[in-house]
């Protein structure tokens, strides 16, 4: 949906610098969210976020699709970040349940069926909005949330597990696992903050079209979803540490490149190389602070790790919009 949004700021008029805001805002509310949504999944009601968080998300998705100014965009992605925090940290909890022992796998596997919506989505966006107009590549995805409730439904999702001691969500934090954990998400998340605020408007200027730059978005999501379970697997028989370093090899150089590539075939080509520096990384943190959660605590180190990530990308991605248009991307790009 970020080409769509691209076109979005055409359609009505948008600053280049309300792009920051919209993107940024729903990392913003998904902080929130995950700190204070995700400790009821660990006391038994897993089941009933994931279904509040698809409803919430598919009332967002249509409050976009009826949209007709900033304000109601910024909401709208508010309203989305609020129900990734409480559906992720509850799903997380479902799986980590259902595959004990197996923490990076079965989490680079929500990882990469997360990502391939992600990649099929700006493609199938593209074609819709230029068949149907605007509204409609909002409306499907709410349809389909709402469709995926009552699947939801009857999830055999895990009960509250008895706490031994009272711990305050950032006592996880003095865990060396979950700290590096956390660390290491938040790098990830501040390369994708910038990233998600002003791709489409970078392509734009270097003379791409909207078909390529939805085929951007679909060509580097396919590494996150071919490569993620295979460093996950990696990460549980090996070392999260050793699989995290593949990923930051991968993402610093690529993200400097930003700001000094052209060609928009280049750009794509570094948004790969990025991407699959993502598909170890996220695993690889994931695992870290499930490692070093206490087993009543589960949830909340994943909604910890989504909330310092989140609040990293926002604080890439609020100011993004605004120094593309001052300082430039070379500038902007090579700081982060």
């Amino acid at each position: 949906q970020m080409c769509i949004r691209d076109s979005l700021q055409d359609a009505y008029d948008l600053p280049t610098a309300g792009l920051g805001l919209v993107a940024g805002v729903a990392f913003v509310t998904a902080f929130i969210g995950y700190i204070w949504f995700s400790r009821y999944a660990d006391r038994g009601h897993a089941k009933a976020m994931l279904i509040a968080g698809s409803l919430v998300g598919a009332l967002a998705l249509i409050m976009a699709a009826y949209a007709r100014g900033l304000w109601t965009l910024v909401l709208a992605r508010a309203l989305l970040g609020l129900a990734e925090g409480a559906f992720v940290p509850a799903a997380r909890r479902v799986v980590l349940d259902w595959s004990p022992g197996r923490p990076g796998e079965v989490l680079g596997r929500i990882l990469a069926a997360s990502v391939a919506g992600f990649a099929l989505g700006p493609v199938i966006g593209v074609v819709l909005a230029d068949r149907f107009g605007l509204r409609v590549p909002f409306l499907v995805p709410a349809a389909v949330l709402l469709i995926a409730v009552p699947v939801v439904s009857r999830l055999r999702a895990p009960g509250p597990i008895p706490i031994v001691e009272e711990r305050s969500f950032f006592s996880l934090l003095g865990n060396r696992l979950v700290l590096a954990g956390v660390c290491i998400g938040a790098i990830e998340f501040a390369t994708l903050g910038s990233f998600d605020a002003v791709w489409a408007r970078v392509l734009t200027d270097q003379g791409a079209s909207t078909i390529f730059i939805g085929l951007s978005f679909t060509a580097m999501a396919l590494p996150l979803v071919v490569l993620a379970p295979r460093f996950g697997r990696l990460v549980d028989r090996r070392t999260p540490m050793l699989v995290a370093t593949i990923g930051i090899v991968a993402v610093v150089p690529a993200v400097f490149s930003y700001g000094w590539l052209g060609a928009p075939a280049v750009l794509a080509a570094a948004g790969i190389v990025h991407a699959t520096g993502s598909a170890a990384l996220s695993p690889a943190a994931a695992a870290l602070v499930a490692e070093g959660s206490p087993p009543e605590m589960v949830a909340r180190g994943q909604g910890l790790l989504e909330a310092v990530g989140f609040l990293a990308a926002a604080a890439t991605a609020l100011p993004t919009g605004w120094a593309y248009e001052t300082i430039g991307r070379t500038l902007w790009f090579s700081l982060l």
